[in-house]
């Protein structure tokens, strides 16, 4: 077992099966490979997609909690890489972008991230039907 300390958590012992690996990384930090996903309470609905071999996180969240009527188009060779033959076995997540002002965050819904969790296998993709939607979606809508 594998321990991982995080600034704003405490030491948590991780089952190789909760550890999840990005073989080609993530776009722009591809040497970091593996990550566990990290959630607080008083963070719900976002968690925190943490790498344990680097010091780095993102926060992420399920877009369909911020935007209901999100469909992304994940290509067959993408879910191919993550060993996942169809949508329904695997997790999507999109990262979150917070700036100074909480009220200016926002979702990337054009790149989300797909995860295997069954294999444990993640990548970032860009969707096939990344016009009808923004990599900056606001989190919090002007009422």
């Amino acid at each position: 077992m594998e321990a991982v300390k995080s600034s704003s958590y405490e030491v948590l012992d991780l089952k190789p099966e909760n550890i999840f690996t990005f073989p080609e990384g993530i776009p722009g930090f591809e040497k970091v490979k593996r990550f566990v996903i990290l959630t607080h309470p008083q963070e719900t609905p976002f968690a925190r997609l943490t790498a344990l071999d680097y010091d780095l996180c993102f926060f992420v969240v399920i877009p369909w909690v911020i935007c209901p009527d999100y469909k992304p188009d994940i290509d067959e060779e993408d879910l191919k890489k993550i060993d996942s033959p169809s949508n329904e076995e695997i997790l999507i997540l999109s990262i979150v972008n917070i700036p100074y002002d909480p009220k200016e965050s926002t979702m990337n819904l054009v790149a989300p991230l797909i995860i295997n969790t069954k294999k444990g296998l993640g990548r970032q993709v860009i969707i096939n039907n990344f016009k009808e939607y923004t990599p900056k979606f606001k989190l919090w809508q002007e009422e």
